[in-house]
Parts: structure tokens; C-alpha cells; sequence
């Protein structure tokens, strides 16, 4: 089971929904650092609007769906042994022995 190919599905649904998301979005980021450190806080107020939140919010579920797809392949794939072993074709000849 190939597991890359699934990985790089997900990273690149992933990366053009937030890409779409982010790129188009109008917002402000603020970190506030204080003493007792109970009063720090970051925040983020960000406002997509339009047909990048209709495209980009689907492509995030889509990327993180194969991303879920990707990680259960991963671990099956470790657990996985081959039917038979088959050697290296550059180091190994396969002439038969008579």
C-alpha cells in the first residue's frame, strides 16, 4: 500500500483550501503578553467571504479526511509482511541451477 501518495493528496487539499481561505481573508492577529501569565492571550479574527470560503472549507475537510486515510494506511502498512521476498535484481541474478 503506498502510503506517500495518500499523504500528498492530503497536503496538497490542505494546502489550497487554507491557502484559498487565508489568501482572500481580511483580519487582524493580537498577542498580548502579561504578568501573572493567566492575562496573556492571542488573538485571531479572521473574515473570508465569497467563493474562496465556498471552495476552501471543502477542500480542508476533503485534506483532512485523506490525511485521517493516510495515517491509518501508515500504521497498516508497518504491520504489513510481503507474500514472498524478492531480492535485489541488481545484485542478485535470477539464472536457474540445473
Amino acid at each position: 500500500m503506498k502510503t506517500d501518495r495518500w499523504l500528498l493528496a492530503a497536503l496538497l487539499f490542505l494546502v489550497g483550501g487554507l491557502w484559498l481561505t487565508f489568501e482572500w481573508g481580511h483580519g487582524t492577529v493580537g498577542f498580548n503578553v502579561a504578568f501573572p501569565t493567566e492575562g496573556t492571550k492571542l488573538s485571531i479574527d479572521l473574515l473570508t467571504t465569497g467563493w474562496p470560503v465556498m471552495a476552501g472549507i471543502p477542500l480542508v475537510l476533503i485534506g483532512l479526511v485523506l490525511m485521517a486515510i493516510a495515517l491509518a494506511a501508515a500504521i497498516v502498512a508497518q504491520f504489513h509482511r510481503p507474500d514472498e521476498f524478492q531480492g535485489d535484481s541488481v545484485t542478485r541474478l535470477n539464472i536457474p541451477v540445473e
